[in-house]
């Protein structure tokens, strides 16, 4: 399975899309948060590309909420870095070479946390007129699922693993750990 997140400048499928990370996993082996970490693909995209090639574009509120980060997390995503951002072009392809090296990757299911990451990821493809890293059939939901295993309804849960605590283990926000932290209650999670 994958886990997918990427970081946006707002909530519409043209919004330009600042980093993205991708884990895989196999629930079965029941890896820990370094062994997913180990696995995991992350790309850092230039914005001035995307408004200049494709039009695409921040929203104020998202602008805003951005300014309220902590600095770890937007010199991770948000601010602009000219020796390691990249096309956006090449970093789905990219994603897409990673992808290959699982078994069945191209059966996979694709966990993300809501709709908004596959559906900014396949307005870009579309832009691009590439053929999508992950068909749609492929997609799920992280918080359906979680709610559904543990009873919650925030489409968080508690994860039941040795020294895992979210609080001081995750950095909400870093693409990379939100992939880490969705995986960890898909496999661990209980109700609270």
């Amino acid at each position: 399975m994958f886990i997918f997140d990427c970081e946006t400048g707002g909530k519409t499928t043209n919004s330009v899309i600042l980093s993205m990370a991708c884990i895989f996993f196999d629930a079965r082996k029941k890896p820990g948060p370094e062994e997913l970490r180990d696995t995991a693909f992350f790309a850092k995209f230039s914005v001035k590309d995307q408004v200049e090639r494709f039009g695409r574009g921040f929203t104020r509120s998202s602008l805003d909420w951005w300014g309220k980060q902590c600095d770890i997390v937007k010199a991770k995503s948000f601010r602009p870095d000219p020796v390691s951002d990249i096309p956006i072009d090449v970093g789905i392809e990219m994603m897409r070479d990673w992808s290959k090296q699982f078994e069945n990757h191209d059966k996979c299911w694709v966990w993300a946390r809501g709709n908004l990451d596959q559906l900014v990821l396949d307005a870009m493809e579309e832009t691009l007129a590439i053929p999508p890293v992950f068909f749609y059939n492929r997609w799920r939901d992280v918080r359906t699922a979680v709610d559904l295993m543990t009873g919650s309804t925030s489409g968080y849960c508690k994860v039941e693993y040795d020294d895992f605590d979210p609080a001081h283990h995750i950095m909400k926000h870093d693409p990379i750990d939100d992939c880490v932290y969705d995986a960890m209650m898909l496999m661990y999670g209980v109700n609270e």
